[in-house]
């Protein structure tokens, strides 16, 4: 799909411009490690009074002055929805996307008729809560589903001010500079260094901590907590798993008990990662693969912007890049031990070699000179281990056939009311669907039925599940929009089953028509 959407870009390329704004938004986050937050040096903690990173910044994308796109990069995580949510979502940066796109420009995903893209992006999200009562699935409501939905309104609705507003437009050179670097052995110079001294990174290791999980956005199995010492833990963890004295010296204050960097025959996380700086006129992006906590992206920010001879507030960290690597916490931050600490994978002085590292790239374009690949990562497209399970075969219930409703909708309903259906159906694994849905409602317009919400709308959920051996249901619900326009109205569900040859065919169903009355 990425690669798909990619060509597709490619494929409608034109000249354009992108108008440049920033702002701050206030609550769409919380500190969720405020105590390792609070660690670090006084004078950096007044970059950030609220202990959050309120900066957003928003690009908008225009080709015959005409806004054909957005991009808004905001630190906040993506966890409003709780880790027991089951069903795919992309939480309040998805829901953020779908309200621009749908809900303001009438976008609809399958159709092109009015194309316009809103991007939801992260900057330096890794203390960043969306949950801001600092509870799993708490704040601003105890609805997971309602804060998704607040939480990335929040998002969308400042966007659009900002894009609204925006007079200056981005000029200048596009330019980058890229490449791999061992994050596992970096020699971090003084200059990067909070005590001013040589120091070096660590094969990758997870620490006690990051067996607590993030109490605020998706607690651990209860084995650990945050910042808390847990030597029992430690032991069993050397106990399976050999930990030479060497990587607990290196690690320094983490209480390593998986030593991921060292697992045979391969690493169980990449350790050869891209790091890339990006100039798009007077705005420069440094590239990170993982999760910097606000204060790491500040002092990341702060040291290119004096290479590159630019405001602190045209260079942005951007997280989540080209590979994952866990979390990126500073050396004051690190030292703590909170989840967030626990799961700096390469040591204490994570942050200052990404600096140093990121640095030596923002150099090398102020030159003009380019830079030199001296390591590759691994390929092991050879290699890669799949627990995922294959579909055998699907079979209906007695009776019933692929896509015969189980359970009917009513006669009617108003708005702001629920449908609720059961289908026969098989496994979802069969055919995702991509580019297509597996239901849509539809609405009779007098000559023929159209479709007016999908697996894609907020409005819908899907929910399969097996019953029965080879047999399994589909539970859809629609909930009616308060505007939604009186009629006739029916829901059909698209599957594929599975036979024991191995034979894929399609099917659909719908149910009754109902009517939506005042």
């Amino acid at each position: 799909g990425i690669v798909e959407a990619v060509d597709k870009a490619h494929a409608n390329k034109a000249p354009g411009d992108i108008l440049f704004n920033q702002g701050e938004l206030h609550d769409a986050s919380r500190n969720r490690s405020s105590i390792a937050f609070q660690k670090n040096a006084a004078a950096d903690r007044a970059a950030f009074p609220q202990e959050i990173d309120p900066l957003m910044t928003v690009l908008t994308f225009r080709h015959n002055n005409r806004a054909v796109g957005a991009l808004s990069l905001f630190p906040t995580h993506g966890t409003s929805m709780t880790n027991a949510n089951t069903l795919i979502s992309g939480d309040n940066k998805g829901y953020a996307a779908y309200h621009w796109e749908h809900d303001v420009e009438g976008v609809r995903y399958r159709e092109d008729a009015k194309p316009f893209v809103a991007a939801f992006a992260q900057t330096n999200p890794g203390d960043m809560s969306p949950n801001l009562n600092l509870k799993q699935g708490s704040g601003p409501t105890e609805d997971e589903f309602e804060n998704t939905r607040i939480i990335g309104l929040r998002q969308a609705q400042k966007a659009q001010t900002l894009a609204a507003s925006a007079q200056q437009t981005l000029s200048g050179s596009v330019d980058y500079r890229m490449r791999y670097v061992d994050m596992s052995q970096v020699k971090v110079g003084s200059a990067y260094t909070q005590d001013g001294q040589v120091h070096t990174t660590c094969p990758a290791a997870l620490g006690a901590s990051f067996a607590a999980g993030s109490t605020e956005d998706g607690p651990g199995p209860g084995i650990a907590q945050e910042g808390v010492p847990n030597p029992f833990l430690t032991a069993i963890g050397g106990l399976i798993f050999p930990i030479p004295d060497s990587l607990r010296q290196c690690h320094g204050a983490k209480e390593v008990i998986i030593p991921v960097g060292l697992m045979k025959p391969y690493p169980w996380v990449p350790e050869v990662l891209p790091l890339q700086v990006v100039r798009l006129g007077q705005l420069y992006l440094a590239t990170l693969p993982g999760e910097p906590t606000i204060m790491s992206g500040y002092r990341i920010r702060r040291h290119l912007a004096q290479t590159l001879g630019v405001s602190i507030q045209q260079v942005l960290v951007v997280g989540y890049t080209n590979a994952y690597t866990e979390y990126i916490t500073t050396y004051e931050e690190y030292n703590h031990q909170d989840y967030e600490g626990g799961s700096t994978l390469f040591g204490p002085w994570t942050q200052a070699a990404y600096a140093q590292e990121l640095d030596k790239l923002a150099q090398a374009m102020v030159r003009g000179e380019p830079v030199a690949q001296t390591v590759q990562p691994r390929d092991l497209t050879c290699c890669q281990l799949n627990f995922q399970t294959g579909v055998v075969m699907d079979l209906p219930a007695l009776g019933k056939s692929f896509g015969s409703v189980v359970k009917d909708a009513l006669v009617g309903y108003h708005p702001g009311e629920t449908v609720s259906v059961r289908f026969q159906s098989a496994h979802p694994k069969n055919n995702l669907h991509r580019n297509g849905t597996f239901l849509e409602v539809q609405r009779w317009n007098g000559s023929e039925w159209v479709t007016v919400a999908d697996d894609g709308d907020w409005s819908t959920k899907y929910r399969w599940k097996r019953t029965f051996g080879a047999e399994s249901v589909v539970d859809v619900s629609w909930q009616i929009p308060a505007d939604q326009a009186r009629g006739a109205y029916r829901i059909v569900h698209h599957g594929d089953a599975k036979s024991l040859w191995g034979k894929v065919s399609a099917f659909s169903g719908k149910t009754r028509v109902f009517n939506i009355m005042p």
